[in-house]
């Protein structure tokens, strides 16, 4: 299999998880924000949820223990300030951990006495099944029907409106910038940093239409309103935020290097990383029709 094929293999596996989630919740009826994710559990006689502080082992974890599975996740993010009865990195767990009870693949596996892989979630793990589960859990939560209304309202959006959104949702400000990301129809991107450069990253469909498929991952921040951020605040460990201004170039791989973008920086403290959301306006961008400019 070439490299490219790859990809998009991987692309089709994490769409498809988002749709199961998206299902799920559709199928419990959920017609506002936020979604009950323990009225999901209680409705599978075959499925136990327990929480604890797990510390730094890992954020969570599904096992099967015939008759039924246990889902394990960590409250020890409870400790930062949130609304609801779970910090939203909490939430996006226990959603991340259903993905691998609904997965049918996923299921299986431990059902054919496969072994549990206790885990790190919100798109901090690289495997593929951890990745499907991540996306499974942003469907879950944050279902198209529910939040594209939000999204496409809001050719620009600003942190703030980001923020809002992610309260309204009771999910963290990293899971709602890349599912912003994902739904929305104009130019954006969400990026994430830390002091080695640009972790990971999404684009919109606004970027893919003028081949800006992906983020520039495992490279040096360009940008030097965000450098000058990073070097102002080279601590992780408390909650910052910013705003400067770039290229798309500065974040995205391809050859255009004349489009503006604004730029919106946070400093998530539990993951020790920066999320950086950029915007551009499609006056900026150029003409792109079947295939060429």
């Amino acid at each position: 299999m070439n490299r490219k094929l790859s990809w998009k293999l991987v692309q089709s596996m994490r769409e498809h998880a988002l749709q199961q989630g998206e299902e799920i919740t559709s199928l419990m009826d959920f017609i506002s924000p936020p979604v009950n994710l323990f009225k999901i559990i209680d409705s599978e006689p075959n499925l136990y949820a327990e929480g604890a502080d797990f510390g730094d082992v890992f954020d969570g974890c599904l096992e099967y223990v015939g008759p039924r599975f246990l889902l394990a996740y960590n409250t020890k993010y409870n400790q930062w300030k949130h609304s609801g009865k779970h910090h939203p990195k909490v939430r996006f767990t226990i959603g991340h951990e259903l993905g691998h009870y609904y997965l049918d693949d996923h299921r299986q596996y431990l059902l054919q006495g496969g072994k549990s892989h206790p885990c790190f979630t919100e798109f901090q793990s690289d495997p593929y099944v951890e990745q499907q589960a991540d996306c499974f859990s942003a469907g879950l939560l944050m279902p198209s029907f529910l939040l594209a209304p939000h999204v496409n309202n809001q050719a620009e959006p600003t942190l703030d409106i980001i923020k809002n959104t992610a309260r309204e949702f009771e999910v963290s400000i990293t899971s709602m910038m890349v599912r912003w990301t994902l739904l929305s129809d104009f130019p954006c991107a969400t990026i994430s940093v830390s002091a080695n450069g640009i972790n990971w990253g999404w684009v919109s469909e606004g970027f893919k239409r003028v081949k800006g498929y992906r983020v520039r991952r495992n490279k040096k921040v360009l940008s030097e309103d965000a450098q000058k951020f990073l070097k102002k605040y080279p601590n992780f460990s408390y909650y910052r935020e910013g705003q400067g201004l770039g290229l798309a170039h500065h974040w995205i791989d391809f050859d255009l290097s004349d489009i503006s973008v604004t730029e919106f920086y946070a400093t998530i403290p539990y993951i020790n990383q920066t999320l950086i959301f950029i915007t551009a306006t499609e006056d900026e961008l150029p003409e792109y029709n079947d295939g060429f400019y």
